[in-house]
């Protein structure tokens, strides 16, 4: 989930409710940037020309390791700088560029390649009436003699309007229904019913109050637009100042403006521009998903497909791309449901990383959406959104294999696309937990999954409870998942006489057993301990509401923190007592830092943990068992550096990327 994501049941302005703002409120200026310092000189030039009396918050997005930065800032001493440390999208920069502005002042974004050509004096009265939630000035293309070339506003987009921009044509049908472009630009007492450009955008802050704000799960293209249907919904108005304000530079979104390579007479993108425009494609979609159904995102998604392959202009570009990635490799295609926070998804993404940096191109196919982690893969991994439905691809010619996961749209999606050619294999790597009692496939996804090539487990365990209730591929392998090296190791020696700090991090749900290890603790208070649940999800407020008033100075529920580091740095011992897991990858990040880990005797941590030598394995799982191997720990905590030193030491042996990857490369090569 995004950090801020705007919670959909939205509010509306009450009919005659005056502003709760002051009429005369003040404005700041808003820009995020991205590996474009030129362009913002320029854009922060014509902001002291024209808006000086305005505070200027910018919020440098292009990464630590980019070039200029501080420097930039330096030039610069009166404008506000936030310095982010990774690229956040610009939705989640946004937002925390919001969080300096006072709450009661009104945003101006400003993209940094827009040109400024007048003081907003028209566009900054109509922000401040009180049922108007954002207003944007007209705007013209770079050198062009007037506004009329620039559509700042646009109508509503449905599925119709947006595959036939796609195609190129609603310029063609401007002004009918099948075009989201307005005949011409609306005048400023009509409500724009699709949006306004958010190239230069003023934002009421009551407005953005009441609705949220830009939901970050777009990462880039498409927030202001979402931002503005969802304000229509509740009820405010988006209008079109009469004023020509602004010009509209060079995109940058993607990066610089010549990053292409020349192959066979025609340019081939930069990874970094092929990203962008499949995020603008996925994200597209999302919109679509948001104002009408998934159906009709999947729709617009296979109809894109079906004009790559039918419009020359399109084929073209198709075919030098393909060439463009052409290796004597075979093509690796991944698939998931997400790119969320997830054990699985994680290790989707190392993989891909890893194999490319091998020299493998690389496809991952999301069946639903993107996600947070879109921000962790490489640019020349491609990423892109397809329906299950829809398994076409554009791969380099030759063989390929596809790696998918055990799920229905997963299993539908690769069933289809190895039927499509020959030279095509495809090898599951299922990531469900398995249960000892029973299957946790149905009949026909069995079935389905007994026509791949072959199974990769997570470990032998994993493949023999899997196999007591299915009948899988004859073929099978093991491949541990991996985790990425941490540097120096932040396991840290017990210091005496500190009571020992025990973690748990996982999503919070019922079947990772945090009460089970709450329940062990409360008959220990007599030992010396503390405990933090990091992590956030559907059952905590309920978990966290049973926890024993008792120990609430003892149990820290500290919420949702984006990767392992925060929590890992202050553990003594990091507890996982699931009843449920396949191969929890919080272990391995535990281990591969000198963390010792307690853990589930639950199907593949035994053998994670060395059966006990690189670990402390409980079993079985009950509260009992808990406590009795809690109270052996505690009773004796110096011994707890070591178990972590032997745990890191396991690591290095089996379960790095580059094991991983080499598994994964042995049944490859053995299926082709």
């Amino acid at each position: 989930m995004s950090r801020n994501k705007p919670d959909r049941a939205y509010l509306k302005p009450p009919a005659g409710a005056a502003d709760p703002l002051p009429a005369q409120r003040s404005l700041s200026v808003l820009i995020v940037t991205y590996k474009c310092h030129d362009l913002l000189e320029k854009c922060l030039a014509d902001v002291a020309e024209y808006l000086p009396e305005l505070p200027v918050h910018v919020y440098e997005n292009s990464g630590a390791d980019y070039p200029g930065r501080e420097e930039l800032a330096a030039r610069h001493p009166e404008v506000h700088w936030v310095l982010g440390e990774v690229n956040l999208g610009f939705g989640a920069a946004f937002n925390a560029l919001v969080e300096h502005v006072p709450t009661d002042t009104d945003l101006l974004v400003l993209n940094p390649d827009a040109r400024l050509l007048c003081p907003l004096t028209r566009t900054r009265e109509l922000v401040r009436r009180p049922d108007v939630a954002a207003v944007a000035p007209l705007g013209r293309d770079d050198g062009s003699p007037g506004p009329e070339l620039f559509d700042h506003a646009t109508r509503r987009r449905t599925l119709t309007r947006a595959l036939v921009a796609i195609a190129g044509y609603s310029d063609t049908f401007r002004g009918t229904p099948l075009s989201h472009l307005y005949k011409k630009q609306p005048c400023e007492s009509q409500h724009i019913d699709g949006y306004v450009a958010g190239t230069c955008l003023a934002i009421n802050r009551a407005a953005w109050n009441a609705i949220g704000g830009f939901d970050e799960e777009f990462f880039l293209y498409g927030e202001e637009a979402d931002w503005q249907a969802r304000a229509s919904a509740a009820g405010w108005r988006i209008l079109l100042a009469d004023e020509l304000g602004v010009e509209h530079g060079k995109a940058v979104a993607g990066g610089r403006a010549k990053d292409g390579i020349e192959l066979h007479g025609a340019e081939v993108e930069s990874p970094e521009r092929r990203r962008n425009r499949d995020l603008l494609r996925a994200n597209a979609a999302l919109g679509l998903e948001h104002r009408q159904s998934v159906h009709h995102a999947d729709i617009y998604l296979a109809g894109t497909t079906l004009l790559d392959r039918v419009q020359r202009s399109r084929r073209k570009a198709r075919r030098v791309e393909r060439a463009g990635r052409s290796t004597d490799k075979p093509a690796i295609v991944i698939t998931t449901n997400r790119l969320v926070y997830g054990g699985a998804e994680r290790q989707k993404a190392l993989l891909a990383a890893e194999l490319e940096r091998r020299g493998y191109p690389v496809t991952i196919v999301c069946m639903q959406r993107f996600g947070p982690l879109i921000k962790e893969i490489p640019h020349r991994v491609r990423v892109i959104r397809q329906p299950w439905w829809a398994p076409v691809l554009d791969i380099p010619d030759g063989p390929a294999v596809l790696i998918s996961g055990d799920t229905n749209t997963e299993t539908g999606f690769a069933t289809l696309w190895r039927a499509a050619g020959r030279d095509r294999r495809w090898l599951v790597a299922p990531h469900i937990p398995p249960e000892p009692d029973r299957p946790i496939y149905s009949r026909p996804l069995a079935a389905a999954m007994r026509r791949a090539d072959g199974l990769i487990a997570l470990a032998d365990r994993h493949h023999e409870m899997l196999a007591a209730h299915h009948r899988l591929p004859q073929r099978c392998f093991v491949a541990p998942n991996g985790v990425a090296e941490t540097g120096r190791p932040i396991g840290r020696p017990h210091v005496d006489g500190a009571p020992p700090h025990l973690v748990m991090l996982s999503r919070i749900v019922e079947h990772k057993n945090p009460q089970v290890l709450i329940e062990a603790l409360s008959g220990l208070t007599d030992l010396p301990w503390t405990l933090s649940i990091f992590g956030d999800g559907p059952d905590r407020e309920r978990l966290q509401a049973a926890t024993p008033a008792a120990l609430a100075d003892r149990i820290s529920w500290r919420g949702w923190v984006s990767g392992p580091d925060a929590a890992l740095a202050e553990a003594d011992l990091l507890c996982v007592p699931s009843r449920s897991e396949a191969f929890p990858l919080v272990i391995l990040e535990a281990m591969a830092r000198g963390v010792p880990v307690a853990a589930s005797a639950i199907c593949a941590v035994p053998e994670m943990l060395g059966f006990g030598d690189a670990g402390i394995v409980v079993d079985p799982v009950s509260v009992a068992s808990w406590r009795e191997q809690l109270a052996s720990i505690l009773a004796d905590p110096s011994m707890l550096p070591e178990v972590g030193l032997r745990g890191l030491e396991r690591w290095r042996r089996n379960y790095t990327v580059t094991a991983m990857a080499d598994a994964y490369l042995d049944a490859i090569g053995a299926v082709l």
